[in-house]
């Protein structure tokens, strides 16, 4: 059954089953870059991130071995909530921070794969780890920004950069882990400062 806060918009990967479902769902209107002759290859892109979605939801508990064929580690780069990973680097970065979201419930909000070409495209959506525990006892829950860049490679999809971000309030310059600061309010007194 799919994760569905009707007030919301949050989903797991039981609701994407086509790219329009993707962009049925979005808050805001679609890109106009999707291309009808690179429909399957948006459809391979969604499967792929549904499948990553899946293996956080259902897989982690047990390991993090399931989400290593989604990333293509050699080439892969990451601007992340810790910081900077530069490529040659993302196979230590996944095995030091990935169990860390293991325990914690995957979820996402307007979706939207992009195919730029057979062998390339992208993804951008909004996402929510919940209810999670680290395995260090730690108690966690966030909402953050990302956009994943993927490349088919050997015939598979894998991600090769992935960009995280969390909004700021400018005046305090702290970071919303929760993604609810207005960006319009963001900015309201830097200028009295």
């Amino acid at each position: 059954m799919a994760a569905n806060n009707s007030n919301e918009g949050w989903y797991d990967e039981t609701a994407y089953s086509t790219p329009e479902d993707a962009l049925k769902k979005m808050t805001f209107p679609p890109s106009k870059l999707h291309k009808p002759e690179l429909y399957q290859e948006e459809q391979e892109i969604l499967n792929h991130i549904c499948g990553w979605s899946h293996v956080m939801n259902k897989l982690f508990n047990q390991s993090i071995e399931p989400g290593r064929p989604f990333y293509d580690f050699d080439d892969a780069m990451t601007y992340d909530i810790y910081g900077f990973t530069p490529r040659g680097g993302m196979l230590e970065h996944y095995n030091q921070t990935f169990h860390y979201f293991s325990n914690s419930r995957f979820e996402m909000k307007d979706l939207e794969p992009v195919a730029t070409s057979k062998t390339s495209g992208y993804i951008t959506m909004m996402q929510r780890l919940v209810g999670g525990t680290s395995d260090d006892g730690i108690k966690f829950e966030m909402t953050y920004r990302i956009t994943y860049i993927l490349a088919k490679i050997d015939g598979a999809w894998k991600f090769v950069h992935e960009h995280v971000s969390f909004p700021v309030e400018m005046s305090t310059m702290k970071a919303d882990p929760t993604c609810t600061i207005d960006p319009l309010k963001a900015f309201k007194g830097i200028a009295s400062q």
